[in-house]
């Protein structure tokens, strides 16, 4: 039976649209295109340097050149570091023709054995280093043989040309020729160049390619950093810092010159140190303990030298004025607390100006004390001692104060007069500036200015003053009353005739695990030239110097007055003599034999003499002097009774 075919009712026909497919079909050509499109922009625009600096290193062989590193500079333009050039010597041993003839050569200009020279140009590799820091002369001899396979590539040496000479405040640099401590490492984004290279065609395997090009790329040498240091004070300083160590076999020593109207430093020396030439990178003990300036990362007790920040503040405050009063019986109970003055007999009856001139604790204790905890702190923080000076130099600390609302009577008196605080040398020497420019906080820093060596272009850095610390006026009492320690008071031996110095002595105990430590001193002198020509700041800090010579007066203090005597001479400051000098230093005569006096005795004789005494121990009886009897000295000389 035949079945016929009849269409649903509910089917429709299929029909088949040629613009769908053919728009299916441009849609997918597009989507290609644009991927393709894209592939090419990526490779072309977005990875094309990239890609091509692989493609140019397949068919190059190249050897980088070091950019020369920029030199460091005093302000009178010294060089204090440079870079040499040295290279470094490659063989690539596919491309030598004549192996025992290269290895004869390499040999013969570097020293090393012909077996080692021939393993070396003989070796199953690209490319191998024979040589680092290479000679020109080395480098001439060997491109004068005219052997193939021989490459070099530019290196740099850092080298200081004064050696052991600013050590701690150059500081040096690492393998990579980036720097590591001191200015070095501070400028080292400014003293980095930028290397170049050299290129040669090469084949696949690396063989210079004959006919093929070299390409030089140079480097780009960093910017040089010139400085406000001096060399020849810095020689000056240096010259004083041997004394003190040649004289007191002390266990470190530091000296720090500033001009305190601008923070600018011009010398900074520190003892123990090393030859920068010749960095102890295989003794790490000495690498730390040497490489670090004690000058801005260390802190230390100031002692005496503290009381110039008492005085001002107490005379800025009104708690005290030159004409106040005091009665010294040699001790002070505070707390219920004995504190001594270091007179043990006391000073007696003094104002306020022979408290600063004696340095009479007693006067110091009474003048904290007068203005309180609150005022005091507010003033330590003014000269800011609780914060880092600002200084450009790597590792630098902040003082350590009690915390203000521990503080007890009895601490407050100890911070008056240099105890129970410590501070960064380059702290208090920037405090104490303040109190002689006439109140304004400086920024102490190294860096005169940044010169670009191919455009000549100068980068300048601001280093704002800071806050204001005293008055105008409290700053010229200071200055008059300081001027008197050095004429009559323990100060005398920084004295320079014709000239006017200020300044203030120190003799602080050290501690060691919270407790003083028998017989371990820091003697010191902070000084000031006031003169217009020679606005210097000198802080002198001396170690524990060995036997009984501890007081700053007998160690410090002369060898600033030398230091001072130096920079006159070296600045052309003219001296200006009034006829007081004659008396202020008097006839020389030869000293007395003082042993077996009473020291009361002793006292008034050298008095009427007008030398300034120092007593070691607690006896009454003078059992040896210094200078001993016989020696030739001044009024300017501190004597030393031991009883």
């Amino acid at each position: 039976m035949t079945r016929n075919s009849t269409i649903s009712h509910n089917q429709s026909p299929i029909i088949h649209n040629p613009r769908k497919r053919l728009s299916a079909v441009l849609l997918l050509v597009a989507f290609s295109f644009l991927a393709v499109f894209a592939k090419l922009f990526t490779v072309m625009i977005v990875n094309g340097e990239e890609l091509q600096l692989k493609a140019v290193s397949q068919w190059m062989r190249d050897v980088p050149t070091e950019a020369p590193r920029g030199r460091i500079l005093d302000r009178n333009g010294t060089v204090l570091a440079d870079t040499a050039t040295r290279y470094n010597i490659y063989v690539r041993p596919n491309a030598v023709t004549d192996k025992p003839a290269v290895a004869n050569l390499l040999s013969g200009v570097f020293g090393i054995s012909y077996d080692d020279a021939l393993a070396k140009v003989s070796k199953q590799a690209s490319e191998v280093t024979v040589a680092r820091g290479a000679t020109k002369e080395q480098l001439d001899a060997l491109y004068a043989s005219g052997l193939s396979g021989i490459y070099y590539g530019e290196d740099n040496l850092r080298y200081y040309p004064f050696g052991d000479f600013m050590t701690q405040v150059l500081g040096f640099t690492g393998f990579d020729g980036n720097g590591q401590t001191g200015l070095e490492a501070y400028y080292d984004k400014y003293l980095t160049g930028t290397n170049g290279k050299i290129l040669t065609d090469t084949d696949l395997v690396g063989r210079e390619i004959e006919g093929g090009g070299s390409y030089y790329i140079p480097s780009v040498a960093g910017m040089d950093v010139v400085t406000t240091l001096d060399a020849t004070m810095q020689r000056i300083v240096q010259g004083a810092l041997q004394k003190a160590v040649l004289t007191y076999n002390p266990k470190a020593a530091a000296c720090i010159v500033m001009n305190y109207n601008t923070g600018e430093i011009a010398a900074l020396a520190e003892y123990p140190s090393f030859d920068l030439n010749n960095v102890p990178r295989d003794d790490l003990e000495k690498l730390f303990g040497y490489s670090k300036s004690t000058v801005v990362s260390n802190v230390y007790e100031p002692g005496s030298t503290f009381k110039i920040l008492t005085a001002a503040a107490a005379l800025d405050t009104g708690a005290m004025s030159v004409s106040s009063r005091f009665y010294c019986t040699g001790t002070h109970v505070v707390d219920g607390q004995k504190i001594r003055c270091w007179k043990a007999q006391g000073h007696g009856s003094i104002d306020f100006a022979q408290g600063v001139e004696q340095s009479c604790n007693c006067v110091f204790m009474d003048s904290a004390l007068a203005m309180g905890t609150d005022t005091f702190y507010e003033y330590l923080r003014k000269f800011g001692l609780q914060s880092k000076t600002g200084v450009d130099i790597t590792g630098e600390t902040s003082g350590i104060f009690i915390k203000q609302s521990d503080v007890k009577n009895v601490d407050l008196a100890r911070i008056g007069f240099g105890q129970a605080v410590a501070v960064t040398p380059i702290g208090m020497i920037t405090a104490a500036s303040s109190v002689i420019n006439g109140g304004k906080l400086v920024t102490p820093h190294l860096l005169e200015y940044v010169k670009d060596p191919y455009s000549g272009t100068e980068i300048k850095p601001e280093f704002p003053a800071g806050n204001t610390t005293i008055s105008a006026s409290t700053s010229e009492t200071m200055r008059a009353l300081l001027e008197r320690v050095v004429l009559n008071g323990s100060g005398k031996s920084a004295y320079v005739p014709g000239y006017t110095v200020a300044g203030k002595t120190g003799t602080a105990q050290k501690y060691v695990d919270g407790h003083i430590a028998q017989g371990k001193y820091i003697s010191s002198f902070l000084g000031f030239a006031l003169e217009a020509d020679a606005p210097y700041a000198v802080l002198l800090l001396v170690d524990e110097p060995q036997g009984y010579m501890y007081y700053g007066s007998l160690v410090a203090a002369p060898l600033v007055g030398d230091i001072f005597e130096g920079i006159f001479a070296y600045l052309g400051t003219e001296p200006h003599f009034t006829g007081e000098e004659a008396e202020l230093i008097g006839t020389p005569f030869e000293l007395a034999d003082y042993s077996g006096m009473s020291l009361s005795q002793a006292r008034a004789e050298l008095a009427k003499l007008g030398l300034y005494v120092e007593v070691h121990g607690e006896g009454t009886t003078v059992t040896s002097q210094f200078p001993s009897a016989g020696a030739v000295v001044d009024k300017r000389n501190t004597v030393l009774l031991i009883t």
